[in-house]
């Protein structure tokens, strides 16, 4: 995680897209005044697939917990809804109610932090034979493969391959 971030610090020191999306992240991640193992896991795992220059758009969801109406969430085949009353930024650290969705029905609620309800998407992804959303197969195949170790490293895409060796580097 800590190489994670400097990694993703790094790249949001350069300019672009996705240079001003990280830079957005940290922004708000600097900002905290109780940085704690929950701050830190979140930044990493939201800031991930912007760092693949994948579109998580669609995968995390937010809903203002003020507003009556819940989202539109039909469309979700895959997805973590954060409920929050910071819907200012792209990542939430305020107290938040994470919510898994599948098929565009919440099946898992009140899930506290942001990296459970990952771990426990994972889990139904395996137990239900689901396939990963595809605007996001980098990460969960980066999440699956290189940090989880629960599959083999062959015929990594060259993507994915660079990170790994990158991560593996001694500073």
């Amino acid at each position: 995680m800590p190489r994670l971030m400097t990694m993703y610090r790094e790249k949001a020191a350069c300019t672009g897209k996705t240079s001003e999306l990280l830079r957005s992240i940290f922004r708000t991640y600097d900002l905290l005044e109780d940085v704690n193992i929950y701050s830190r896991r979140t930044v990493t795992l939201r800031a991930l697939p912007i760092f693949l220059r994948e579109d998580a758009a669609g995968f995390f969801k937010t809903w203002n917990a003020e507003e009556i109406d819940l989202p539109d969430i039909s469309d979700a085949t895959l997805a973590i809804l954060t409920v929050s009353s910071d819907t200012d930024s792209l990542v939430t650290f305020a107290p938040a109610i994470n919510s898994i969705v599948l098929e565009g029905h919440i099946v898992v609620r009140d899930i506290a932090e942001l990296t459970e309800a990952f771990i426990l998407l994972f889990g139904l992804i395996y137990a239900l034979h689901l396939d990963y959303p595809k605007q996001l197969s980098y990460t969960f195949s980066f999440i699956q493969r290189i940090i989880m170790g629960l599959d083999d490293l062959k015929g990594l895409p060259p993507r994915l391959l660079s990170l790994k060796n990158e991560l593996m580097m001694d500073e």
